[in-house]
């Protein structure tokens, strides 16, 4: 008789364990579900920043002319956009070639809508024909600003 009352309540602080435990999972869940979302944001923001830098290098990569080198120097060169800076605090003269011009509006219309506060750089290394774009962005609720680099080499 005396073990039966000696067990008295631990039915209850066994449930009660059990739900310590099961909201410990819950909250594990929700958190996981959180970096989820913010990883497949930066994704999202990445690709987007991606598919605009390969576009401009496949617009440079046939637009310069190669019946000469200095039109193909010259034309490389018409490409230097923001040149100056450095990570994303970006800074120089902007570029005066239409197909850079369009690519700049481009990217401030993505800026709007998919990718924000936007900025945009092509630095052209005349001596060595190379290429390099970058794309810069500020994900919201992060401090610092992400960005995406794309080198290349025109031949």
């Amino acid at each position: 008789m005396q073990l039966k009352t000696r067990q008295r309540g631990s039915f209850m602080l066994e449930a009660l364990m059990a739900m310590v435990i099961f909201a410990i999972g819950v909250l594990g869940l929700v958190g996981l579900q959180g970096s989820g979302v913010a990883a497949n944001t930066d994704i999202r923001y990445r690709i987007e920043a991606a598919q605009l830098a390969e576009r401009m290098m496949a617009t440079i990569q046939g637009a310069v002319r190669r019946d000469s080198l200095a039109n193909f120097t010259a034309d490389l060169a018409s490409f230097d956009h923001n040149s100056t800076g450095d990570q994303c605090t970006l800074s120089g003269t902007e570029s005066t070639n239409p197909l850079a011009i369009a690519w700049v509006q481009d990217i401030r219309e993505v800026a709007r809508t998919s990718l924000p506060e936007a900025r945009e750089q092509i630095r052209v290394t005349a001596a060595t024909n190379q290429v390099r774009i970058v794309i810069c962005w500020q994900q919201p609720g992060l401090p610092v600003p992400r960005r995406f680099v794309l080198m290349g080499a025109i031949s």
